[in-house]
């Protein structure tokens, strides 16, 4: 408990006390049988339960969506890959975050070549539970690859980042922070570039893992979008996948993006353009702030990847 700062106390607080929505909905529901005052109590149930439904029910759905993407290089040959996406699990003080078993079958479900994590893995969870919390890692098929993010290395909260690359790398999870490795991907049999960087806020990215020219496709995973305005021009990077947004987390539309300015940059969610490059944001699984998701439910996101052969062989960098 000595990690937790006065203002995660008041954010177990507000956990806990979600519970009384249920006597004071049954309360009100009572108090609609009376005559007098019902509109306001109509508007004051519905609203309660606007809450709730944020709190209770949204952040146990879990959508599966698919995303067709053409990357803009052309190589020597032409091929396609299908990776899964996921990020900010925030596993630790807020009970009702997306399981992590679920998130592990629906990403085994879709037949990826590869599974990428962008980041976020704990909110203020204790290292004894690392392994047990993050077990069903160890179950998903296919390759997995992943990076921190800025929970996960301080910030906020404490530091966990060294103990928690162990626990994923006993699990079997390939930490590719600050480094690039090619890689055949089983189910293609195609050979790709996953390529990683550290986490933005900790200002520790080294870009060499980018710098040099690549012949094969080259997929980044990091964890804040805003990284796509520090990699170098002139990098080999054909793709950029992160997360930290959580698309909003409580969507309210033109609200959110308006008060809540960093959920949106460069922009909330899927895939978009960013200094000229193709980048794709995953809206994360878990919470942090408040323990609710409202119009932004827990997702996974499948990159069905293709890319085009080069007419003019001689342009070819495959």
């Amino acid at each position: 408990m000595s990690d937790y700062s006065l203002l995660e106390f008041l954010k177990l607080g507000a956990y806990w006390a979600s519970y009384l929505y249920f006597p004071a909905a049954v309360l009100l529901l009572f108090r609609l049988t009376k005559a007098r005052g019902r509109p306001i109590v109509a508007f004051a149930l519905a609203l309660l339960s606007v809450l709730a439904y944020a709190r209770f029910v949204e952040p146990r759905i879990l959508l599966t969506r698919r995303h067709e993407i053409t990357l803009d290089r052309c190589f020597g040959e032409a091929g396609a890959i299908r990776l899964a996406v996921f990020s900010d699990m925030h596993i630790g003080i807020f009970a009702n975050a997306m399981p992590l078993r679920r998130i592990a079958a629906a990403a085994d479900a879709v037949d990826p070549d590869a599974v990428l994590i962008a980041g976020d893995f704990v909110y203020f969870l204790k290292r004894e539970k690392f392994e047990v919390a993050f077990s069903a890692l160890a179950g998903i098929e296919a390759p997995v690859f992943a990076v921190l993010g800025n929970h996960d290395v301080g910030f906020p909260g404490p530091d966990v980042g060294a103990p928690l690359k162990d626990s994923l790398g006993r699990l079997g999870v390939v930490d590719v922070e600050n480094r690039s490795q090619k890689v055949v991907l089983a189910e293609s049999r195609r050979p790709v570039e996953i390529a990683g960087l550290s986490d933005a806020w900790q200002r520790r990215q080294d870009m060499r893992a980018v710098a040099s020219p690549s012949a094969l496709p080259r997929i980044l995973l990091t964890h804040n979008p805003l990284t796509a305005f520090d990699v170098p021009a002139g990098a080999d990077v054909d793709l950029l996948v992160a997360g930290h947004t959580h698309g909003g987390q409580i969507y309210v539309p033109f609200f959110t993006c308006k008060f809540l300015s960093a959920a949106c940059r460069p922009f909330r969610e899927g895939l978009g353009q960013a200094n000229g490059r193709q980048v794709f944001i995953t809206s994360g699984t878990g919470m942090v702030g408040l323990p609710m998701r409202f119009l932004v439910p827990p997702r996974l996101d499948v990159l069905d990847i293709r890319y085009e052969q080069c007419r003019d062989r001689s342009t070819a960098t495959l």
